[in-house]
């Protein structure tokens, strides 16, 4: 069970410390509707799956971050089909797609050019989260004619030195775990909730968790020795050499609790801990954000006190924010909230 929550937390291993709030949920009423499901073959032993959401106009794409698959946007994404074409990819080696793990730039960004040619989509406007935002900027720079926009969902970080960053890195304090959190499907939902600060949507939790036919927990789909090849060092974007416009969404912790959901639980060893922690993120977060608002091209909103899964915690302000940037042309005003 440590090994489950370990993916789930803040590491700078797996998104460069970026922070993983406990603040309020917005909810939203219904269930959105289940995507349609294909798999798409773009290279020899590699299948890709493929989310559809339906809708028609400019195609959204939707690219998870590191250790989840599109499913965890299985609940935000539907909303945008009265304007767009919403559609998600998985990459290689999670989920239901098939293939290793890489953190080859250009191997991931052929494997989204892949299947954007095989749903014959032309121009898109790519929308990702945390580690996705290597792919989305190196995509931009190698095919600038097919992108119509990107969206970063604290996604806009520099990971050239993530080597270095991971050993400056304070430690994160451990979560308590029971052995009664691993028991069922729902027991294992309410400790990812506790540990998160967010919900994620149960299509997510399946995609990337392996239940018994009791539900017990029985361990991740992608195996943590895989998942690490996604974080190496080797992943480096360059922003400088991209001209497609950008939405660039940080979450900014201003507290502990932005950064360790289950702070409440920590001895005073503990938070001391977090607090190092805290300090070091908003660091990160800070020099990131100063490097990508110097290009014109990037509109950077910021959310205070908000989760890593900004678009899970706060869908409504992160939908605002995404929809005033498509509606428009160009942008290059920089916004704070």
């Amino acid at each position: 069970m440590t090994k489950l929550i370990i993916r789930t937390l803040p590491l700078l291993s797996a998104c460069v410390a970026v922070a993983c709030a406990s603040g309020s949920h917005e909810s939203r009423h219904g269930s959105p509707p289940a995507p349609s499901v294909r798999m798409t073959r773009i290279a020899p032993r590699v299948t890709l799956e493929v989310l559809d959401w339906g809708g028609r106009g400019t195609s959204l794409v939707f690219l998870a971050g590191g250790g989840n698959t599109a499913h965890v946007f299985d609940d935000f994404a539907p909303q945008f089909t009265d304007s767009f074409h919403v559609v998600g990819i998985t990459r290689r080696g999670f989920g239901a797609s098939s293939g290793s793990p890489s953190s080859d730039l250009d191997t991931l960004v052929a494997d989204i050019t892949g299947v954007l040619d095989t749903l014959g989509l032309r121009e898109v406007v790519l929308v990702g989260h945390s580690i996705a935002g290597e792919e989305m900027t190196r995509f931009a720079e190698v095919h600038d004619s097919r992108c119509a926009g990107l969206v970063y969902l604290d996604a806009a970080y520099d990971r050239s030195g993530i080597d270095t960053l991971s050993r400056m890195q304070p430690s994160t304090p451990d979560p308590t775990i029971r052995a009664s959190d691993t028991v069922s499907f729902t027991s294992v939902r309410a400790v990812y909730d506790r540990v998160m600060g967010v919900h994620e949507p149960e299509s997510e939790i399946r995609a990337t968790a392996r239940f018994d036919a009791a539900g017990r927990y029985h361990g991740e789909v992608t195996a943590d020795s895989l998942k690490a090849r996604l974080a190496s060092g080797k992943r480096v974007a360059r922003y400088d050499r991209v001209r497609c416009r950008a939405l660039v969404m940080y979450a900014v912790p201003d507290s502990l609790a932005d950064v360790i959901p289950y702070y409440a639980e920590l001895d005073a060893a503990g938070r001391a801990q977090g607090e190092a922690l805290l300090r070091f993120v908003q660091d990160v977060v800070a020099e990131s954000r100063a490097r990508v608002a110097r290009f014109p091209q990037n509109r950077v909103v910021d959310v205070h006190g908000g989760n890593h899964f900004i678009f899970l915690q706060r869908p409504r302000e992160v939908a605002r924010a995404m929809r005033a940037f498509l509606s428009v042309g160009s942008g290059n005003a920089e916004h704070r909230q």
